[in-house]
């Protein structure tokens, strides 16, 4: 699937260290803000996949047992669903969300400096990315467990209210 923004370049890293010191009159504390923000956006964004994460797992303590109930395929789609799910979010806690601090980053060098940040923001985000895509993997097993139930009604044996 591709956006019509891929076809816009990107600026290789040591570009966009040197515009971004430009664009900053050559102030490394106002670069390291720019690029702190972005990090703030990528954090955000991947809390976001934890949450999904965290709604999967809690359907599954609610409905799981009744999900599964249907069928074998069922079964199979539910825990390989919840597997890929709980590793994701074992992937993005270990590579998008781990700390380190920019000023480990620093350099005797502005533009070294802004490039070793810019390195691991890339990183960061190449993560995210493939962390979101199988996040969805699982999301769709699970939505396909979920569907089988539906297509396959059974009578309930819980006591209704």
């Amino acid at each position: 699937m591709k956006s019509e923004l891929d076809d816009i370049p990107c600026m290789d890293g040591e570009t966009e260290a040197t515009r971004i010191l430009e664009m900053c009159e050559g102030r490394l504390i106002d670069a390291m803000g720019v690029l702190e923000r972005q990090f703030n956006t990528l954090h955000n964004r991947a809390q976001v996949l934890f949450s999904f994460c965290g709604i999967v797992i809690t359907v599954t303590g609610f409905s799981g047992r009744l999900i599964a109930g249907t069928n074998t395929l069922a079964q199979i789609l539910i825990v390989a669903g919840l597997a890929v799910v709980i590793g994701c979010a074992f992937y993005i806690y270990h590579s998008v969300m781990t700390l380190r601090w920019t000023t480990q980053r620093l350099d005797t060098s502005n533009e070294v400096t802004v490039l070793r940040v810019i390195r691991r923001r890339n990183l960061k985000t190449a993560c995210y990315k493939r962390g979101g895509y199988v996040l969805f993997i699982g999301i769709i097993l699970y939505g396909a467990a979920i569907a089988i139930m539906l297509l396959n009604p059974v009578p309930l044996d819980v006591p209704s209210r």
